[in-house]
């Protein structure tokens, strides 16, 4: 899993990395644009790449590096192991409305 912001200028570390053109990542004090560079692997968590990305790039202004490469690998090994439960349980909300107030 490998994402990386890529100044205009400069070229990616690695080759064969996607590019999205149309969200730049942009310093906030300067404006100064990255590409987001990124694998298939790390697709997924492609919204996350960019505000990582424009933090660390707003947090090493005014040095913007030519390239920023992400650890994403220790993220998904913090990952690995854990398992996640995602539930909910439907609530019927027409006792709300016929609540008056003040009372329970």
């Amino acid at each position: 899993m490998h994402a990386e912001a890529v100044r205009d200028d400069a070229i990616p570390s690695k080759r064969a990395l996607l590019g999205d053109e149309n969200h730049p990542v942009k310093c906030s004090e300067c404006n100064v644009a990255y590409l987001l560079r990124y694998d298939d692997e790390a697709e997924a968590a492609l919204t996350f790449c960019r505000i990582l990305a424009e933090e660390i790039v707003t947090a090493r202004h005014p040095d913007h590096a030519s390239n920023v490469v992400l650890d994403l690998v220790a993220l998904d090994q913090a990952q690995q192991g854990k398992t996640q439960v995602v539930w909910s349980t439907r609530s019927s909300l027409s006792r709300l409305l016929k609540k008056k107030p003040g009372h329970p």
